[in-house]
């Protein structure tokens, strides 16, 4: 399916939608396919561009996942799980004067999950241009980096 895609629409297409694909859907691996794609490359100059492909493709999803995450937080249900969501919010509430580095440490190592940490930031309404800038900073760093090191092998 993979190469199909690629033949229509061209290797960073498929790397952006594969991209925003993997940050929605953990099981699928961003990391796996970068690697595979800058082997096929073979060029350090392409390597870069992937890497970059994909951190961009992985903070449009992420970027969603805040969104919802942002827009959750305004939800009162009631009920049996209203108890149980003020805890959370009250968890949460904990958590909200703590450094954003957490955002670029995650993003660039992968822990704590970007994915959860993208939620997480959207529950403490933290500042969206913040998220972004320290997302994108982190995942170019590391997508590049895994492309690149491909490339030495």
């Amino acid at each position: 399916m993979i190469e199909s895609l690629e033949g229509t629409v061209g290797i960073y297409l498929a790397t952006l939608v594969v991209a925003a694909l993997s940050g929605l859907i953990p099981l699928i691996n961003a990391e796996i396919y970068l690697i595979g794609v800058a082997l096929y490359t073979r060029s350090i100059p392409l390597a870069i561009a992937l890497g970059i492909i994909v951190a961009i493709g992985q903070m449009v999803a992420k970027i969603a996942i805040y969104q919802a995450a942002l827009k959750a937080t305004n939800l009162r249900p009631g009920g049996r799980f209203a108890t149980k969501i003020e805890k959370a919010r009250a968890l949460i509430d904990r958590w909200r004067d703590k450094p954003l580095t957490l955002i670029f440490v995650s993003a660039s190592v992968g822990l704590p999950p970007f994915f959860l940490v993208s939620i997480l930031a959207g529950m403490l309404k933290l500042k969206f241009r913040k998220f972004v800038l320290l997302g994108l900073l982190g995942r170019s760093l590391r997508f590049v980096t895994i492309a690149l090191l491909a490339l030495l092998t």
